[in-house]
């Protein structure tokens, strides 16, 4: 028989595990709920991160953070987005299901928050706009088009930063 001090040790070591147990039963549901859309079936699609030199921080991020690019979705003289997204290959950064950076470019004389950091992907614009102006954002431009099939709209909140909204038809 165990005396009392070693049998109350090992029950705290079987609750414990058991107790860590149930924690690994219900991670997956925990991270499901994570990338699922909430009541509102509004997501964050992406953070947008200016840059004055948009391939040298693309670099930093992948070299930091094991990021990799996904695509350029627009590339100009002017202008550069470069996606990444969690992975140390492009593949495996393509399947992931992080929410992905977009690094932009901004100009020299563009002052930092001058373009949505915040892009969220809405199932409703109308109702999106509609919901947040009524909560105190100001519509910037209305609703316009890309031509890649999104709809796109920005709102600054309460505080002057900049939303993006968009909606994939």
């Amino acid at each position: 028989m165990m005396p009392p001090t070693g049998e109350i040790i090992m029950k705290s070591i079987i609750a414990a595990a058991c107790l860590c147990l149930a924690g690994l039963a219900v991670q997956p549901a925990a991270v499901a709920q994570r990338t699922e859309a909430g009541e509102t079936g509004i997501t964050v699609r992406s953070i947008r991160v200016l840059a004055t030199d948009a391939e040298a921080l693309a670099k930093f991020y992948a070299q930091a953070f094991g990021m990799s690019e996904t695509r350029r979705p627009v590339e100009s003289p002017t202008f550069t987005e470069i996606v990444l997204n969690s992975g140390s290959t492009p593949a495996i950064a393509k399947a992931s299901t992080a929410t992905p950076i977009v690094i932009a470019t901004r100009g020299k004389d563009m002052p930092a928050g001058a373009m949505a950091s915040l892009i969220l992907s809405v199932p409703d614009m109308d109702a999106a706009i509609a919901r947040a102006t009524a909560a105190g954002a100001k519509l910037m431009r209305p609703v316009a088009k890309s031509g890649e099939g999104l709809s796109y709209a920005f709102l600054t909140d309460p505080d002057g930063n900049q939303i993006e909204l968009l909606l994939r038809k």
